[in-house]
């Protein structure tokens, strides 16, 4: 009996050793398979991408959206979408008539499980572009590419991606990253690896330069030219190491390529360009070759945005004598101004967009361009994915499926409570609403604004005088008011008390006064100049931005508490390029502003006349709706109704909570000063939301299921 337990025993944990080297460790004994009677899944043929269908290759474009694991009420870190969520998900971007999607990082199992579900029950699969990367703290930080967090990580993350794709991995969960138990063999629909989600051009130069480090790399499947860069060999380095393990362990292999973007691409620009536009890396895929070994290839992969203004022109002499023939004849007049025709006559290899996005968010970012619509995001969209494919690109990804509230702005980031983004939705911040499907908080909406007061309550009544009736609610969006008893033949002021240590008890113009001290002002004033005014001391962009855009410092002179209410403006970039960097020249390269606070007239229902994505008022018969977003009112976070404190007093932004603000109204001729009600306000740390497929999904799918 002894002997029985104790070979029993020995088996479990012979059993168990044998299961932890395969599914953790990646054990394996090479496959000795010849590589030549297994076709690769995909491959590439000279600038086309291939698919074998079982008999033979055949070209194919890859039309698709970033999926992330980002949902309202939890970071994306913490993989709280469900396999449903991904399920009901990937059948609308199947019905958008996309073909693939694209993973910037690996993903929890819930994921990749949905996928094969999916792609088992439809004809029409959804194929993947798996991509892998490093930590921003890395990737940003002191290290060059070569170092154990950079390199190691890359590679050992690559072959846990092989192992996963084929359905023969466990991951535990470690910090940021996903984990699972990987059962799903999806590898006949993974259309190639990526290395790289973004590289910080800092890294690239320091590893460039670098007197131990070299270009040189002669791999099994990979090498690189005479002429490469130290980065682009260690890229070389990663794409042989995923190569070879996907080869010698499953028999197989499929196009391996590295991220690009016009900060590090492979042009060269004239010097004085170079630093205003910050472009001191270069990295070219055409330095990377594939060996004879290699038989699924490689491609170029670019991540796209707007740039430089006639980037041609700014090229060095030497570029331009180099491109000479490529250069002639760019279309100015396309998106990104021909940089995609170019990209596509250069390379000899697969083009692929990997990430490409239009903000339908209300904050603006660069000089002289206003906000778009959802409407104007999906005609932008469908316009870059048309010259995409006229330009011989191999494919596409969108940049992103869904909105994700955690991302932050350059302009906006500073105002808002750093730990808390995750839990509202900031309309503000260009980065939250990249999206083609958006996320509306509550179970249902708040309000809708059409200019019809019949989904308010009298619970609602906040005061009532002078004819006048003011209601207010809110969710994680926004303060929502309906003013009744005026229409927009009438200027109507709306003062509001958000923060007990600021304010002001009269307004010089227009001339106010108020019977409690009022931090901001609602100016109604028709359909095209209602805009909301800010007491001169609690403008966050003064505090922030003033050196940035004036070349005053903000704290050696600053406004009193009472007195002036300016316009709320916000900080944009100034794409102005300028030919000396003479002090003269540097004024004119200072940021430029938008007035954020200018109200936007229209209504939120597709089917009405004034339809607008980006309305914050609309008139109806003797009313007004109003959604005023929460970092307008310097709220840094609704949720914990954390509001912003006196920045000359604290040096910065810090926050405080509130659990009230105060609204008043007056009409234009009123006497006396404005009385205030008190609104009640407490925050949250869940909150329900739905799902809605925005304008720009219908417009995509019209182009790329030949409606359009």
């Amino acid at each position: 009996m002894k002997r029985f337990v104790t070979a029993s025993v020995l088996l479990l944990a012979l059993a168990l050793g044998v299961y932890w080297a395969v599914y953790y460790n990646g054990f394996y004994l090479p496959s000795g398979e010849e590589r030549s009677a297994v076709k690769p899944p995909f491959r590439t043929e000279g600038k086309k991408l291939c698919r074998w269908d079982g008999q033979k290759y055949t070209d194919i474009t890859l039309r698709g959206v970033d999926v992330s694991s980002s949902q309202p009420g939890h970071y994306a870190t913490s993989y709280e979408v469900s396999k449903e969520d991904y399920l009901r998900w990937f059948e609308a971007i199947g019905e958008m008539g996309a073909n693939a999607v694209r993973a910037v990082n690996i993903m929890d199992d819930d994921f990749y499980n949905g996928l094969y579900d999916y792609n088992m029950t439809h004809s029409q699969p959804l194929y993947l572009l798996q991509g892998t990367s490093v930590e921003d703290s890395v990737g940003d930080g002191s290290r060059d590419a070569y170092d154990e967090a950079f390199l190691d990580m890359l590679l050992e993350d690559g072959r846990t991606l092989v192992d996963i794709i084929h359905g023969r991995k466990d991951l535990p969960a470690v910090g940021i990253r996903s984990g699972g138990v990987y059962r799903k063999d999806i590898s006949p629909w993974v259309a190639g690896f990526l290395v790289g989600t973004m590289w910080y051009p800092d890294t690239i130069s320091y590893t460039d330069n670098s007197s131990i480090r070299s270009g040189a790399y002669r791999g099994t499947y990979f090498q690189t030219k005479e002429d490469a860069t130290p980065f682009e060999a260690a890229m070389a380095r990663i794409m042989d190491g995923i190569t070879a393990y996907e080869t010698e362990k499953y028999g197989t292999q499929r196009p391996v390529g590295f991220l690009c973007d016009p900060a590090c691409d492979f042009l060269e620009y004239e010097e004085i360009y170079a630093r205003q536009l910050g472009k001191h890396a270069q990295t070219d895929p055409e330095h990377v070759l594939p060996t004879d070994a290699m038989e699924a290839g490689c491609f170029a992969a670019y991540r796209l945005y707007d740039f430089c203004d006639s980037f041609a022109d700014r090229l060095s002499v030497r570029q331009k004598q180099s491109l000479i023939g490529q250069l002639s004849g760019l279309p100015e007049d396309q998106p990104y101004g021909g940089y995609l025709e170019l990209l596509s006559r250069y390379h000899t290899i697969p083009v692929v967009a990997a990430g490409y996005g239009i903000s339908s968010g209300r904050g603006a970012v660069v000089r002289d361009r206003a906000p778009l619509t959802e409407k104007e995001q999906g005609q932008k969209l469908a316009e870059i994915s048309r010259t995409l494919e006229f330009d011989g690109w191999a494919g596409g990804f969108i940049s992103t499926w869904q909105d994700e509230w955690e991302r932050t702005g350059w302009n906006t980031a500073f105002a808002a409570v750093p730990s808390e983004h995750y839990l509202w939705h900031d309309l503000q911040t260009e980065g939250q609403n990249f999206g083609l499907m958006a996320f509306e908080p509550g179970a249902e909406a708040v309000c809708i604004l059409d200019g019809d007061p019949s989904e308010w309550e009298a619970e609602d009544v906040l005061m009532e005088q002078d004819g006048l009736k003011l209601s207010a609610r809110y969710d994680a969006e926004g303060l929502y008011l309906l003013l009744e008893g005026t229409d927009r033949g009438e200027t109507v002021y709306i003062p509001l008390d958000v923060s007990p240590e600021m304010g002001s008890s009269i307004c010089e113009v227009p001339s106010l006064s108020f019977q409690r001290e009022a931090d901001l002002l609602l100016c109604l004033d028709g359909v095209s100049n209602s805009r909301l005014l800010v007491q001169e001391r609690w403008n966050p962009m003064r505090e922030r931005f003033l050196y940035e855009t004036e070349g005053d410092d903000p704290f050696i002179y600053f406004p009193e508490k009472n007195g002036n209410f300016v316009p709320i403006y916000m900080a944009v970039q100034n794409p102005m390029l300028v030919d000396s960097l003479s002090p003269d020249a540097r004024v004119l390269q200072r940021l430029g502003i938008w007035e954020t606070g200018k109200l936007i007239h229209g209504s939120e229902k597709r089917e009405e006349e004034d339809y607008d994505s980006l309305s914050d008022f609309c008139f109806g018969q003797g009313c007004v709706e109003i959604r005023l977003p929460w970092l307008l009112l310097n709220v840094g976070s609704p949720a914990s109704m954390s509001v912003h404190r006196d920045y000359y007093v604290y040096y910065g932004v810090e926050f405080r909570t509130v659990r009230e603000i105060g609204i008043g109204m007056a009409r234009e001729n009123g006497d006396g000063p404005v009385s205030m009600g008190s609104f009640r306000l407490k925050g949250w740390t869940g909150l329900e939301y739905r799902e809605r497929l925005k304008d720009s999904y219908y417009i995509m799918q019209d182009y790329w299921r030949g409606t359009d």
